[in-house]
């Protein structure tokens, strides 16, 4: 998570976009209110066997208004616990099974 949040906050400060306080655990949060339009990084799951789970502004924010945008990720407590893809992630995204050849796909907005 450290990475993925240094990677955004990076891009987000290369911008010039203000933060926010953090919402609860969300911690990487900006005032986007004084914008009509923004630019975040993409995200994506890049999983063995060749599939990609590319995330889309809606499963890469959480937006409770406009003065705090957040990304939609946090840490875990314990580094060495395992890191879990939220369903903040997962909404609108079908999961495909293609058991015959243990592969899987996703499809975006399911």
């Amino acid at each position: 998570y450290s990475a993925l949040r240094s990677a955004f906050r990076a891009f987000m400060a290369q911008r010039k976009y203000p933060l926010a306080p953090a919402a609860t655990f969300l911690d990487t949060c900006y005032d986007l209110s004084s914008y009509t339009s923004f630019q975040i990084p993409g995200i994506a799951f890049h999983f063995q066997g060749g599939s990609d789970l590319v995330l889309n502004a809606a499963n890469i924010l959480v937006v409770s208004s406009m003065s705090q945008v957040c990304l939609a990720f946090a840490g875990n407590t314990n580094a060495a616990d395992p890191g879990i893809i939220g369903n903040w992630q997962q909404k609108t995204t079908l999961l495909v099974h293609d058991i015959p050849h243990s592969k899987i796909g996703f499809v975006q907005g399911a």
